[in-house]
């Protein structure tokens, strides 16, 4: 108790910070005895320091500013305000906002001044969650707080960064600065995140696979092949089978999501980016089509047990945890992935075969390719010796072209080309660079059936009659134009229809000489360029436009993924011909003028021309 200046009688608390001996003394005085004994047995509370959210000399700040401007309200409205969330993100904010930052800052104003959250609270509570330290406002009772990673305390950060940014923006502002701006945050370094991320090499997969439940294979091998998220793959419909440039896909265009009560349902995936189209394997599609017969167009394609939707929290318990302990036990498999590290292992094996980077973010949905340069930036090392090849190719003439740049046909676009021997006599061999006839097919082997399509006068071989009317089917879409003008011209209907597909045809046995294709093979849109000269050299016709067509992967003279290549003929009458192909018009013609050029300087050696026969 105190006599003040003007006699009246104050009762005056006082203490040493933080209850040490050596700490500042500090004291705050009052006019009524209950009041003091409120704010003393606070202060013990609060371990010999300020109660959070008082200001000295004048109370509490919740008894000073308007309830809406508190944080907790605050932060609730504009948790409400938020626009393209779903319903359990929503209430996942709402659950940080309670248990992870009121603790700490809902004795606080969101406005500048006495009472307002400042940059040093922030920090302290992202140290707090760091170390696992209680919050001021923990009851005594409250279990020990997590150590929080420092991913989770970005994500948290940025709510919290976001909530306060409101307060900036208000309308008039409610403070100047959002004190979140400079907060340093905990190191999140690769180590950290490969930590977090677990990469199965293939044949670590094939050990959980064998060790799945019979009911499980189909969709753990869904969600390997594609890297899709599991609400994706558990939300595919037989509607969402389709083809994208002739090859097997999946649209996805839903997910799974969870309302604010956590009831699952069907919505938009998680962003726009997102809504994708994903090509997949033929193996992948004939399992995807054997599960959507007997379904209708908008029935699940997986299901669980019950014949419901598959609940990720029942998959795991009932059956990845448990193939995960007997591939541990059978395999030696040493690493513990979760579901979701399939979708990291896809990514992991896409950047193994040297997939660019924006192909795998919009493989997987990425809305930004920042977000997959984060996630999978530290397993680019494994490209170091491309990148060592491709400087030295590009400082040194003489180096060999990268394996990269020979995959994709890049080089050929910004260097001219490679070039072909020329053709000196005898019978005109392929001459293409990089031409394989029939990659991924494979010699037939005993005893069919087989089914054979005729396409455009040509007989291809599948090993499954599914995949043979398939590629039937694209190949009538692919010409139906050309069969048409065809029938305008008043060709007959039996030579129109040798221009399209026929069959597919069964057979016990294949003797066409061409390997039988076990895949769906390769669809590809090529531009064609020639241009021809006499020896004297005069052009033996004017050259014609660019023209393009579909190309298949077994018309081995007309296929390429290359961006243009040329190549140089030297036709029985004499005359050299300069044939371009490739998927880039741009480049075609460019490679166009330098074929031409060539054809030019070596028509007077046409070897018909040495040998008389003209």
């Amino acid at each position: 108790m105190k006599q003040r200046k003007d006699g009246q009688v104050g009762y005056v608390v006082r203490w040493r910070a933080n209850g040490s001996r050596t700490g500042k003394w500090e004291s705050e005085i009052f006019d009524d005895r209950k009041a003091a004994e409120r704010f003393r047995d606070l202060v013990k509370g609060h371990g010999e320091q300020w109660p959070p959210g008082w200001i000295r000399g004048q109370g509490f700040v919740a008894d000073l500013c308007s309830p809406e401007e508190m944080f907790e309200p605050f932060a609730m409205k504009q948790i409400e305000l938020l626009t393209g969330v779903q319903g359990d993100t929503r209430a996942k904010y709402r659950r940080l906002v309670e248990q992870n930052m009121s603790p700490w800052f809902k004795s606080y104003s969101v406005r500048d001044g006495e009472g307002g959250i400042t940059r040093e609270m922030v920090q302290r509570w992202v140290n707090d969650l760091a170390a696992g330290r209680p919050a001021p406002h923990d009851p005594k009772d409250r279990r020990p707080r997590t150590k929080y990673k420092p991913k989770t305390i970005a994500n948290q950060h940025g709510l919290l960064h976001a909530i306060l940014q409101a307060a900036v923006d208000a309308e008039p502002p409610l403070r100047s600065t959002n004190p979140c701006d400079f907060t340093r945050l905990p190191r999140l370094d690769g180590e950290q995140v490969e930590e977090e991320m677990v990469f199965l090499e293939r044949e670590e997969f094939a050990w959980v696979h064998r060790c799945l439940a019979e009911d499980a294979r189909d969709l753990a091998e869904a969600l390997a092949e594609t890297g899709a998220r599991w609400g994706e793959v558990t939300a595919l419909q037989p509607r969402d089978l389709c083809r994208r440039n002739g090859l097997p896909a999946i649209r996805i265009q839903r997910a799974w999501k969870r309302d604010e009560d956590g009831r699952p349902y069907l919505g938009a995936p998680k962003t726009k980016k997102s809504r994708r189209t994903i090509v997949i394997t033929s193996r992948l599609e004939r399992m995807l089509r054997r599960r959507a017969k007997g379904k209708a167009p908008d029935d699940l394609l997986f299901t669980g047990p019950e014949g419901g939707r598959w609940d990720a929290g029942t998959f795991r318990r009932l059956r990845w945890v448990p193939a995960i302990e007997r591939a541990a036990q059978e395999f030696g498999l040493t690493k513990r992935p979760r579901i979701h590290d399939l979708r990291h292992s896809h990514a992991s094996w896409l950047i193994a075969a040297k997939v660019p980077l924006p192909a795998i973010q919009a493989r997987l949905g990425h809305e930004s390719i920042t977000t997959t340069v984060d996630r999978y930036g530290h397993l680019l090392d494994a490209l170091d010796g491309e990148v060592l090849a491709a400087v030295e190719w590009a400082m040194d003439p003489a180096a060999p072209l990268p394996g990269a740049l020979r995959l994709t046909g890049s080089a050929d676009a910004a260097n001219g080309m490679r070039q072909v021997p020329h053709q000196r006599s005898g019978p005109v061999p392929n001459g293409w660079t990089n031409a394989d006839r029939t990659p991924g097919a494979e010699p037939a082997q005993g005893i069919g059936p087989f089914f054979v399509v005729t396409l455009g006068g040509q007989e291809v071989a599948f090993a499954d009659r599914d995949l043979a009317q398939q590629v039937a089917d694209q190949w009538n879409d692919d010409h139906a134009e050309e069969m048409e003008a065809l029938r305008v011209r008043g060709w007959p209907e039996d030579k129109v229809a040798r221009r399209g597909a026929v069959g597919p045809e069964e057979v016990e046995r294949w003797v066409g000489g061409e390997p039988v294709w076990t895949r769906m093979p390769h669809r590809q849109f090529v531009h064609f360029a020639t241009a021809a000269y006499r020896a004297d050299g005069t052009l033996a016709y004017e050259p014609l436009p660019v023209t393009s067509r579909w190309t298949w992967e077994f018309e081995g003279d007309s296929f390429t993924v290359r961006a243009a290549e040329h190549r140089i003929e030297f036709r029985p009458d004499g005359t050299t011909e300069a044939h371009v192909r490739g998927i880039n018009k741009a480049a075609v013609r460019q490679a166009l003028d330098r074929a031409r050029d060539e054809a030019l300087e070596t028509s007077p050696h046409n070897p018909y021309l040495l040998l008389g026969r003209t």
